[in-house]
């Protein structure tokens, strides 16, 4: 079952900011629902264990997350494929950072995925209103993040 996604979301910090925020695997781990896990396994590959719920249906996903086609720092493409105790999941999304000014960023996103399996029973209303949620809490994650980093800056 196909799912297509597409948005923009404007941050409160720096095209630069925001490029290494994107790059950052300590950064994607926190704001990515449902991450528990992940692990460097070469340049822009990584291994990621996610634990998700679509309506009633829960389980866990483990698989690759690759950053490809970058163009710094506005442009990249992030491919997704994962196997778990509900189904198979694989896409990608293409993210452009358009500047706004010094101190804000819009994030255009793109992207389309398939998911097979028990999961791809709930229906496709359902995964795609699911899909809508789950790029709505990583931008408020991302936005939470964001703001504590600017509350407490790392020393340097």
């Amino acid at each position: 079952m196909a799912i297509e996604l597409k948005g923009e979301q404007t941050l409160p910090v720096s095209q630069a900011t925001l490029w290494a925020l994107l790059n950052d695997p300590a950064v994607l781990a926190k704001t990515i629902p449902g991450c528990n896990t992940v692990r460097e396994v070469g340049p822009d590959r990584y291994e990621m264990g996610l634990k998700l719920q679509v309506a009633n249906v829960s389980g866990e996903y483990v698989g690759t997350v690759a950053i490809e086609e970058k163009r710094e720092p506005a442009h990249y493409i992030l491919s997704v494929e994962g196997q778990g105790s509900i189904g198979f999941m694989k896409g990608h999304a293409a993210f452009d950072l358009e500047v706004v000014s010094d101190a804000q960023t819009r994030l255009l996103y793109t992207g389309s995925g398939e998911v097979g399996g028990v999961v791809a029973g709930v229906g496709q209303r359902v995964l795609s209103g699911v899909a809508k949620f789950l790029v709505g809490r990583f931008f408020k994650a991302l936005e939470k993040h964001i703001a504590e980093t600017q509350a407490h800056p790392a020393p340097k």
